[in-house]
């Protein structure tokens, strides 16, 4: 199934609605804002509010559940998400990468996510 630009648009509202409470705000970017015609999936950022220490992430992806965004994977800073049966890519820039101290990254796996908050702790050590 794809995406029209007002099918995202309507998505990003809806998430958009949920974010403050959890520490973020959410930007449409991607084909869906930036091309005509149906795209195949809906790209989202969600960007911490400045006043805000972390994204509570856990929380976030709970509330998001509950309007039908569900995290299927996801690796670092992107998860992959469905809504309605159809792909979201979920970017979090702020988010630990995955990269060691030397900036090499480890051997990609289908592992379950790690929460932000667990991925933030790590960061710092």
């Amino acid at each position: 199934m794809n995406w029209t630009h007002e099918q995202a648009v309507e998505l990003a509202r809806k998430v958009e609605a949920i974010c403050p409470a959890y520490g973020c705000h959410v930007a449409l970017t991607g084909g869906t804002l930036y091309k005509d015609g149906l795209r195949k999936d809906c790209d989202l950022l969600f960007y911490r509010i400045r006043q805000v220490e972390v994204i509570d992430g856990e929380g976030l992806w709970d509330a998001l559940g509950a309007i039908g965004l569900f995290k299927t994977k996801g690796f670092g800073w992107c998860f992959k998400a469905y809504y309605q049966g159809k792909p979201v890519d979920c970017f979090f820039p702020e988010a630990y990468d995955g990269a060691d101290k030397n900036g090499d990254y480890p051997e990609k796996t289908e592992e379950p996510v790690v929460g932000f908050r667990d991925e933030l702790d790590a960061r710092s050590t």
